[in-house]
């Protein structure tokens, strides 16, 4: 009994100091991963071609080229249109996915970082992944319709905004007398 008491007291006193070790090696992880990465960049790629996208998409402009071009025509171009719409929805996730992993980088570095922003982030990512899949599914099948773009467009827009904003609080935070005006010096 005194044997068996003895080993599972070694088996936690090793996982335990696993944890420990892999815990100390996350905040050196981070630190390289961003100086590899020369800097987090929080721009969104999306947002140049958003109105030219909207103006794609619009069924006044379908019934414009449909009237100018005819039927087959107008029915081709739409098909480009439908690929074009793909193309930017997927770039959109790709902007999600590179703001997300910021994040996990701003978390990793952050001594604040509570369970609920955890959360958050993961409801976030949760709700993005949802909503684009359900709209990547109805632009395959050739209903296209902006406002669902739209939206998720605004949450990554959102995100980013998000970032920057702690970005720059925890650069403030970091650096003393930073919030000090030129008089005051």
């Amino acid at each position: 009994m005194n044997f068996l008491l003895l080993l599972v007291g070694m088996l936690i006193a090793i996982i335990l100091g696993l944890l420990v070790w892999t815990a100390g090696k996350k905040n050196t992880t981070a630190r390289d991963e961003i100086s590899q990465q020369k800097g987090i960049h929080l721009a969104c790629k999306h947002l140049t071609n958003l109105p030219q996208l909207r103006q794609a998409l619009e069924s006044s402009d379908f019934a414009y080229i449909e009237e100018r071009l005819g039927k087959r025509s107008a029915q081709k171009l739409q098909r480009e249109r439908r690929s074009v719409a793909l193309r930017y929805l997927e770039a959109l996730h790709e902007d999600f996915v590179h703001l997300m992993r910021a994040a996990q980088l701003i978390a990793s570095l952050s001594p604040e970082v509570k369970a609920t922003q955890e959360w958050k982030r993961f409801k976030l990512s949760l709700k993005f992944e949802m909503k684009y899949r359900l709209l990547k599914a109805k632009y395959s099948l050739g209903k296209l319709r902006f406002p669902a773009m739209w939206n998720l467009a605004i949450l990554v827009s959102t995100l980013a905004i998000d970032l920057e904003r702690v970005v720059n609080e925890m650069s403030a935070a970091a650096v003393p007398g930073r919030n000090e005006t030129s008089t005051d010096r």
